[in-house]
């Protein structure tokens, strides 16, 4: 008697603990329901850009093709995390890879890109009280550069008889243009997402930093391109996000632990400052 009284308590006990977690388990589904959908597209695997790539190969003993595979899903990866406290992501990432090459090519086929002039130049990085007011002023300089160089840069025109090229070299940054009609209305359809994030491309480049004075610093420079689409097709924001990081390192995982939450963090920002129609 004493041995079946304990198996009673014990499957008593089992069936509490396991209703326990489906009622867990179910509160949790519920509440990820009730937050808006935010789908995220990866960039295209021919539009990402790297000046370091060499360097990379050697360090981590990666080919070309996996080097650009792990940065795309580490973005991919760390995105959905920072969209996460906001939002229920949908990546496609977490689907099979032969619905996810399927459906990507899809997205791919439907739309195209346009350069377009960057706004007032944003680099995500830890600063300083005295780094981010000095970046403030740079800022507020380009913008009264820019209205300058607005009214004297044209189009190519005759002047005294001579014909005058204007080369804008104002930096631009690679937006999104949708060429298929249906495509948002098919991926409503699909995912009922709220906002689509288009991650347009991504550059991995040398440049250098301005350290004090004449001096300079050689610097490593990511720069994500995106746009953000709601579920009416509207861009909703489109830009560039941009981090500096050592010119010297060359370790991925400590390049995508260091950069990628903060860009991915920002764009997460971006889209909960989008303004609803």
């Amino acid at each position: 008697m004493n041995k079946i009284f304990f198996i009673l308590i014990l499957c008593i006990s089992t069936i509490k603990i396991v209703a326990q977690n489906n009622t867990m388990g179910t509160a949790v589904t519920a509440e990820n329901t009730n937050k808006s959908k935010v789908l995220i597209i990866p960039f295209e695997p021919r539009l990402y850009i790297s000046d370091i790539d060499r360097d990379l190969v050697k360090e981590n003993e990666m080919n070309f093709q996996d080097i650009k595979a792990k940065f795309r899903a580490a973005l991919d990866q760390n995105i959905y995390v920072s969209l996460k406290k906001y939002y229920t992501p949908l990546s496609f990432y977490t689907i099979p890879q032969e619905d996810a090459i399927k459906e990507l090519s899809y997205i791919y086929n439907s739309i195209g890109y346009k350069y377009e002039v960057m706004p007032a130049e944003e680099v995500v990085e830890k600063e300083n009280a005295g780094k981010k007011l000095m970046s403030k002023f740079k800022k507020s300089k380009r913008s009264e550069d820019s209205e300058l160089d607005s009214e004297t840069r044209g189009s190519a025109g005759i002047n005294n008889g001579q014909i005058i090229s204007q080369v804008d070299d104002r930096e631009k940054y690679m937006m999104t243009k949708i060429s298929n009609e249906n495509l948002i209305n098919t991926l409503n359809k699909q995912y009922q997402a709220t906002y689509y994030l288009f991650i347009n491309e991504l550059d991995i480049k040398r440049t250098m930093q301005e350290s004090g004075g004449l001096n300079s610093q050689s610097q490593r420079e990511i720069k994500v391109h995106y746009t953000i689409f709601n579920n009416q097709e509207k861009v909703m924001d489109s830009g560039a996000i941009k981090t500096l990081f050592n010119s010297n390192e060359n370790d991925i995982e400590k390049i995508i632990k260091s950069e990628f939450p903060l860009i991915s963090d920002n764009l997460a920002e971006k889209i909960v400052n989008v303004k609803p129609e």
